[in-house]
């Protein structure tokens, strides 16, 4: 057996371990229940819907060949855990796996519970450490904001290979015609509402935005519609339990969304409008998004790029082919599908971390 087919079937007793998780049938699937809403703040609906639309369980074997091929293998990975998306942990320890027989996971404090489920659905499979102990020849997988990477990295010895995932966000982008029915305007919204409720926003795929490439008329409509749909998903998917910090930016965004725009009632969060052509601020996670009518898209996306890990994409091929230009590393999707990519390697594509910028209400 090759070293690539046994790192693939590392991976697939790890996806197995998920499988068990997500099954509400296994014993270790209806312990998983409680322990993650208790660890992750998400309501109980909120980490059932993570667990049947998010958690990768069945992947196709182009997919685990790609996974595997995307990463270089070192004589030991380490895999270093964030607390904002529960079932990342998957994926960050697959890569791990496809890198490495000997893998050490350090969950986040605030939320372990994940990386101590695999675990125990995989016992031997990888060892759970409460520090972070590199040589160098090892490999690094990290996670989280880009100050907290920025520390990660600076204390590792040289010759550690450090492949971060930093602050992230995913952008929608719609086209909309004049006079665009409203049954397809509320197709969209209900669309783009599938991809804010996972993780009540906090994820790096997460849309946080919507550019409406259109007119004023249009761009209220569409907005209404978002609306009204995520106040409908709140009635299915509660929201879970907000950071105290990230509640007080929400207010402050709702505050100044009312003085220089207008702003929606959208169940919990809200749905901020901007109908100027142009986009100044990205609200805080917790269901609230920002809608602009762009008059320049090139523009727009160039000055949120470096943030930017999936597009969810509504219109022509020469609107997906120019934010391919513009941001190449970022994955493109249709509206619907931004929290549901394929087990084919980093979920965060951008390859060389640019220092971090200045932006109003900055992605958390």
């Amino acid at each position: 057996m090759t070293e690539r087919s046994r790192a693939k079937e590392r991976v697939r007793a790890l996806v197995r371990a998920a499988r068990r998780i997500a099954d509400p049938n296994d014993e270790l699937g209806r312990e998983a229940r409680p322990l993650l809403v208790a660890s992750t703040g998400l309501s109980p609906e909120g980490v059932e819907l993570a667990l049947a639309e998010c958690l990768e369980t069945h992947p196709s074997e182009d997919d685990l060949e790609r996974l595997a091929s995307s990463v270089t293998p070192a004589s030991r990975a380490h895999v270093v855990l964030s607390a904002s998306v529960f079932v990342a942990a998957h994926r960050a320890i697959a890569l791990g796996l496809a890198s490495s027989v000997s893998v050490f996971v350090k969950p986040s404090r605030r939320d372990p519970a994940m990386s101590h489920l695999l675990a125990r659905a995989a016992p031997g499979l990888f060892r759970i450490v409460d520090q972070l102990d590199a040589s160098p020849s090892d490999v690094v997988f990290a996670y989280g904001s880009d100050e907290a990477l920025g520390a990660v990295r600076s204390a590792l010895p040289d010759g550690v290979r450090f492949e971060p995932h930093g602050t992230g966000m995913g952008i929608c982008v719609l086209e909309l015609p004049p006079d665009v029915p409203g049954a397809e305007l509320d197709r969209l919204a209900r669309a783009v509402t599938s991809d804010v409720v996972p993780f009540d926003q906090f994820g790096c795929l997460s849309p946080r935005a919507v550019l409406v490439v259109g007119s004023e008329v249009e761009t209220e409509r569409f907005a209404t519609s978002l609306a009204a749909a995520l106040a409908e998903a709140e009635l299915r998917v509660p929201r879970g339990r907000i950071p105290e910090d990230v509640g007080v930016a929400a207010a402050r965004y709702r505050d100044a969304m009312t003085v220089a725009a207008s702003v929606l009632p959208a169940g919990a969060g809200c749905v901020g409008v901007a109908r100027d052509g142009g986009i100044a601020v990205i609200p805080p996670p917790g269901r609230n998004i920002h809608v602009a009518r762009v008059v320049d898209v090139g523009r727009t996306v160039e000055m949120l790029r470096r943030w930017v890990t999936v597009f969810g994409v509504a219109g022509s091929a020469a609107l997906s082919g120019q934010l391919a230009e513009l941001a190449p590393e970022a994955r493109r999707v249709r509206p619907g599908f931004m929290q549901r990519p394929a087990f084919d390697g980093p979920v965060d594509r951008r390859h060389k971390r640019q220092a971090p910028g200045e932006l109003r209400h900055q992605p958390y």
